[in-house]
Protein backbone atom coordinates (compact mmCIF):
# COMPACT_ATOMS: atom_id res chain seq x y z
CA UNK A 1 0.00 0.00 0.00
CA UNK A 2 1.32 3.35 -0.95
CA UNK A 3 0.67 6.89 0.07
CA UNK A 4 -2.81 8.16 0.77
CA UNK A 5 -3.13 11.55 -0.90
CA UNK A 6 -5.68 13.91 0.63
CA UNK A 7 -8.16 15.66 -1.66
CA UNK A 8 -8.29 18.46 0.92
CA UNK A 9 -5.06 18.96 2.90
CA UNK A 10 -5.38 19.56 6.65
CA UNK A 11 -3.38 21.61 9.12
CA UNK A 12 -2.88 20.11 12.55
CA UNK A 13 -0.83 21.82 15.25
CA UNK A 14 0.67 24.21 12.67
CA UNK A 15 1.80 21.47 10.28
CA UNK A 16 0.11 20.96 6.92
CA UNK A 17 -0.58 17.39 5.80
CA UNK A 18 -1.22 16.53 2.17
CA UNK A 19 -0.61 12.77 2.30
CA UNK A 20 -0.01 9.87 4.64
CA UNK A 21 2.26 6.88 4.18
CA UNK A 22 0.16 3.79 4.90
CA UNK A 23 2.82 1.26 3.89
CA UNK A 24 3.09 0.26 7.56
CA UNK A 25 -0.19 -1.64 7.21
CA UNK A 26 1.80 -4.49 5.68
CA UNK A 27 3.88 -4.74 8.88
CA UNK A 28 1.00 -5.01 11.36
CA UNK A 29 0.93 -8.22 13.34
CA UNK A 30 -2.08 -10.14 14.58
CA UNK A 31 -1.29 -8.77 18.03
CA UNK A 32 -1.36 -5.22 16.63
CA UNK A 33 -4.74 -5.91 15.02
CA UNK A 34 -6.14 -7.28 18.29
CA UNK A 35 -4.87 -4.25 20.20
CA UNK A 36 -6.45 -1.87 17.68
CA UNK A 37 -9.75 -3.75 17.96
CA UNK A 38 -9.70 -3.50 21.77
CA UNK A 39 -8.94 0.23 21.64
CA UNK A 40 -11.77 0.86 19.17
CA UNK A 41 -14.20 -1.26 21.22
CA UNK A 42 -13.38 0.78 24.33
CA UNK A 43 -14.34 3.94 22.46
CA UNK A 44 -17.31 2.68 20.41
CA UNK A 45 -18.51 -0.44 22.20
CA UNK A 46 -18.26 -4.12 21.40
CA UNK A 47 -20.80 -4.05 18.56
CA UNK A 48 -18.38 -2.00 16.45
CA UNK A 49 -17.57 -3.40 12.98
CA UNK A 50 -13.85 -2.66 12.48
CA UNK A 51 -13.79 -2.20 8.73
CA UNK A 52 -16.74 0.23 8.92
CA UNK A 53 -15.60 2.11 12.02
CA UNK A 54 -13.90 5.45 11.56
CA UNK A 55 -12.50 5.11 15.08
CA UNK A 56 -10.80 1.84 14.11
CA UNK A 57 -9.54 3.42 10.87
CA UNK A 58 -8.14 6.46 12.68
CA UNK A 59 -6.46 4.29 15.32
CA UNK A 60 -4.96 2.12 12.58
CA UNK A 61 -3.77 5.11 10.55
CA UNK A 62 -2.23 6.63 13.68
CA UNK A 63 -0.46 3.35 14.47
CA UNK A 64 1.07 2.91 11.02
CA UNK A 65 1.98 6.55 10.41
CA UNK A 66 3.09 7.49 13.92
CA UNK A 67 0.83 10.55 13.73
CA UNK A 68 -1.75 11.55 16.38
CA UNK A 69 -5.20 9.95 16.36
CA UNK A 70 -6.82 13.40 16.64
CA UNK A 71 -5.19 14.50 13.39
CA UNK A 72 -7.29 12.00 11.45
CA UNK A 73 -10.49 13.37 12.99
CA UNK A 74 -9.78 16.66 11.19
CA UNK A 75 -9.99 15.13 7.71
CA UNK A 76 -12.73 16.24 5.36
CA UNK A 77 -15.71 13.90 5.16
CA UNK A 78 -14.67 12.76 1.68
CA UNK A 79 -11.09 12.01 2.76
CA UNK A 80 -12.35 10.21 5.89
CA UNK A 81 -14.61 8.03 3.74
CA UNK A 82 -11.80 7.31 1.30
CA UNK A 83 -9.41 6.43 4.14
CA UNK A 84 -12.01 4.11 5.68
CA UNK A 85 -12.46 2.40 2.33
CA UNK A 86 -8.71 2.02 1.73
CA UNK A 87 -7.89 0.63 5.19
CA UNK A 88 -11.02 -1.52 5.29
CA UNK A 89 -10.19 -2.94 1.87
CA UNK A 90 -6.65 -3.71 3.03
CA UNK A 91 -7.98 -5.93 5.82
CA UNK A 92 -10.74 -7.54 3.75
CA UNK A 93 -8.98 -8.16 0.43
CA UNK A 94 -7.98 -11.70 -0.40
CA UNK A 95 -4.80 -10.98 -2.33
Amino acid sequence: MEKFILKKPVTYETKKYEEFDLSGLEDLSGEDYASLLKQAEKIEGESMVPEKSLTFVYLTAAKVTGLPFDLFKTLSAKDAARLRYQIGSFFLSED
